[in-house]
């Protein structure tokens, strides 16, 4: 496994140590201290963020490069839409070349082209959704090369302990991203009948700072916990003091922390995306908001956390709908492809 950055916060630890993973750089990336700089319109600060930004670009790109052209792997899978060009314009013949995309194409000129120009000598490239596999298809109607699969992602979940239910206790886990528009679920939780309620955000990035004036300004600060970022184990706790999931993002690809609450048995709530959310969410585990309807997300919600047998209900078919992303299930997937590779 090759990941261009050396992060300090991530899921490394959890990696089977049969696995050996390798780092080409000995750092992190520096958007949000860039981003920072700017705001602080500190000169100096953002020609340095600026410099270290291109150097960062620079190596990503050669290093990357480098470890393609160098790899005598039977099959290279990349996960990055900038790294399956490389992989695409420089592996090797002889080596199959698989391209997985991670998110939605959210109708993204820019990177609908790329589909289109980049990908031709990709071998296989899997979608999460069928709802994608059907549009890469449209994208890449003239690639008579890459063949498109769907093959959504594992879900690594083996609770013994589900929540109860019984607390008024929602949670959200995401990136502070401004896609992600943690700031509409604050305004959201502000509007609820139960003033017991609490709301816990597991997540760190760039909204941080304006998601705490923004529950100040509310006056919410006992009753939202912004815990930072948390690994999967420190998660547990919270997840199994949950009642409700809310999610309020613009855009997912196949939202996996929707099927790692469900594997606890927390119902969700979500808007309705154009891939993903709608993969999860139905009416047997939770709802669906369309239309990013705020008095509708409300009204449910309220629902959700007034009738606890309705949570318990819900709670049967959230367990049920893991069932089709478990480990074993998409290993056979796995298999299926890679045995019939040529």
């Amino acid at each position: 496994m090759i990941s261009f950055y050396n992060l300090k916060e991530s899921q490394a630890q959890y990696i089977n140590k049969n696995v050996n993973v390798k780092y080409l750089y000995n750092g992190e990336p520096n958007r949000e201290e860039f981003k920072r700089a700017i705001r602080k319109k500190n000169i100096i600060k953002i020609l340095k963020e600026g410099f270290k930004a291109i150097d960062i670009l620079i190596k990503k790109k050669v290093l990357i490069k480098r470890e393609i052209i160098n790899s005598n792997s039977f099959a290279l899978i990349s996960t990055r839409y900038d790294f399956s060009i490389l992989l695409s314009k420089f592996g090797r013949k002889n080596t199959i070349k698989i391209a997985q995309e991670h998110h939605h194409h959210n109708n993204d000129k820019k990177y609908i082209n790329i589909l289109k120009h980049k990908y031709k000598n990709i071998d296989y490239l899997f979608a999460l959704t069928k709802g994608l596999k059907e549009d890469y298809e449209i994208f890449l109607k003239n690639n008579k090369h890459t063949k498109i699969l769907t093959v959504p992602n594992m879900l690594i979940a083996d609770n013994t302990v589900y929540s109860e239910l019984n607390k008024k206790d929602i949670i959200s886990i995401s990136r502070l991203h401004e896609g992600k528009k943690i700031n509409e679920l604050v305004n959201i939780f502000s509007e609820l009948e139960d003033k017991g309620a609490k709301l816990y955000i597991i997540g760190d990035g760039d909204e941080k700072e304006r998601l705490q004036k923004q529950i100040l300004d509310l006056g919410l600060q006992d009753r939202i916990i912004m815990t930072g970022y948390l690994n999967k184990k420190d998660q547990v706790k919270y997840l199994q003091e949950a009642s409700v999931f809310a999610m309020t993002s613009v855009s997912e690809g196949l939202p996996m922390v929707l099927l790692e609450a469900m594997s606890f048995g927390i119902p969700c709530i979500a808007y309705k995306t154009q891939s993903g959310v709608c993969d999860i969410i139905n009416e047997t585990n939770g709802f669906v908001v369309d239309n990013r309807n705020e008095a509708e997300y409300v009204e449910k919600l309220n629902m959700l956390l007034k009738d606890e047998n309705l949570r318990h209900k819900l709670a049967n078919g959230c367990i049920e709908k893991t069932n089709e992303y478990k480990e074993e299930k998409i290993i056979k997937s796995w298999e299926k492809v890679l045995d019939n590779l040529d």
